[in-house]
């Protein structure tokens, strides 16, 4: 989750002449100190978790932010630029990313010709199912746009155009990867991971995030572990969207990421029997205590090396790890942390990656009212803070699981809450103020993905 809008933490490195040279960024971490509380006190169960919302200090339930953008389109140009709210102002030539000035040859107008060719016959299928409202088909096409405009010609897609988000997340990236080969772009789903190959590791985590085309990261913020799940379920996620005949061949091009990932997920949960390491996870905030994002993220990739190499190994300690996930997390109802923390978003993770029969329905069900903000979508957690504010990523995620584990209704009322609040230019929002507006950055790429995947899942069932 980009939660960068309160600022990450440190400054990032300007390279001259770079596109991607960006000013300092403020720290966020001064903004959550609420949120670490939670952490640092180790409040256990519902009791102590609702003592702490009564003590912690009081929010304001109609924060207001801006709208930075309402899209992000190219220009004549060629560049990328935001359009509409802080931006330029600029027309849109209909279904597209691009200002109504582009000419029609031009490079950017073709690779969008290219990348809309492709993905015809998912769309297709989209339209015709009679059980995928009008609505929600015209939201995969701007979420289709929306995913493009921020992955074009890039080694890897950008969490968003903005300063502070025009950086390559891990975590953002597999979903992106993932979304691309379901709609058709295996090919590009390959060599986007391809990339996160070339900047992983030989033996660490990834970093939280990266400054596009290179592998490093653009402040001093923890390395995550999320990252390495995610990155291996993706992969085998692409895999399966090339079929059979490709099967192998795809995991052949990603077999380094493949191995090092597998090996970093074995010796750090000694092959499935023990908690991985603390790590912060999509709330960006330090983390003295494994979360559920975390958990989550593990078994999804312990799964997906038992899946792709079919070893042994693999295969036992994915369900060891899932035995012992049931018997610490499930315990305490999933929660954000093993025994306390409140609801949390990161439940969705499980069934949002395939990790189905650890959750209960009702259990996923129930995230939509526990965690629910005034305009209607959800909070990364119960203990976020209380502004008001719904989380684009965080409620899709919750659409995904619901999509994938059957949940068909609840899934396509989400949907429908996401297309009731994009931008004017069609764009999905990273936030949406407590009286529905659109709010921070738009489009933002991982949103673009949950939503592509959940109608993707539905359309499949």
């Amino acid at each position: 989750m980009e939660t960068s809008s309160t600022g990450p933490s440190g400054t990032g490195p300007r390279e001259p002449g770079s596109p991607f040279a960006l000013p300092p960024a403020p720290s966020r971490r001064r903004l959550l100190r609420g949120v670490r509380a939670l952490a640092a006190a180790g409040t256990l169960g519902a009791g102590g978790y609702q003592a702490y919302r009564v003590l912690r200090p009081p929010a304001d339930p109609r924060t207001v932010i801006p709208l930075y953008s309402g899209t992000v389109a190219y220009d004549a140009t060629g560049q990328r630029v935001l359009v509409g709210a802080a931006g330029v102002e600029a027309a849109l030539r209909p279904g597209t990313r691009l200002t109504a000035d582009v000419p029609g040859g031009s490079a950017a107008a073709e690779r969008s010709e290219q990348f809309w060719s492709v993905t015809a016959p998912w769309r297709s299928r989209v339209e015709a199912d009679g059980s995928i409202p009008a609505e929600i088909a015209d939201l995969a096409g701007s979420a289709l746009a929306d995913l493009w405009v921020l992955c074009d010609d890039l080694p890897a897609p950008v969490a968003a155009w903005t300063p502070y988000w025009r950086y390559v997340w891990p975590r953002d990236t597999a979903f992106c990867a993932v979304a691309l080969a379901r709609v058709g772009h295996v090919d590009h789903a390959v060599r986007i991971l391809e990339h996160l190959q070339s900047i992983q590791p030989a033996e660490a985590w990834f970093e939280a995030r990266y400054v596009p085309g290179t592998d490093r990261a653009p402040d001093d913020r923890e390395r995550q572990f999320d990252g390495t799940g995610l990155g291996l379920w993706a992969a085998a996620e692409v895999a399966d969207a090339g079929g059979e005949a490709r099967r192998g061949e795809i995991a052949q091009r990603l077999s380094r990421l493949i191995s090092t990932s597998q090996r970093i997920l074995l010796t750090a949960t000694r092959d499935g029997e023990g908690m991985p390491p603390a790590s912060p996870d999509y709330w960006e905030v330090p983390e003295r205590r494994v979360t559920i994002g975390i958990m989550a993220s593990t078994l999804a990739g312990l799964r997906a090396a038992g899946t792709l190499t079919g070893e042994d190994r693999a295969l036992r300690a994915a369900d060891a790890f899932s035995s012992l996930l049931a018997s610490t997390f499930g315990a305490g109802g999933f929660q954000r942390y093993r025994r306390g923390g409140g609801p949390d978003s990161g439940r969705a993770f499980l069934d949002a990656t395939g990790c189905h029969g650890l959750v209960a329905p009702r259990q996923l069900r129930s995230l939509r009212a526990d965690l629910a903000r005034p305009a209607g979508g959800i909070a990364p957690g119960a203990s976020w803070r209380e502004d008001g504010i719904s989380w684009t990523p965080s409620t899709s995620l919750l659409g995904l699981a619901l999509a994938r584990a059957g949940e068909r209704d609840g899934a396509r009322e989400i949907l429908h809450w996401v297309a009731a609040h994009r931008t004017l230019d069609g764009s999905v929002p990273e936030k949406v103020l407590f009286d529905g507006r659109p709010a921070a950055v738009a489009p933002l790429a991982w949103t673009a993905a949950n939503v592509l995947l959940t109608i993707d899942a539905l359309a499949r069932a």
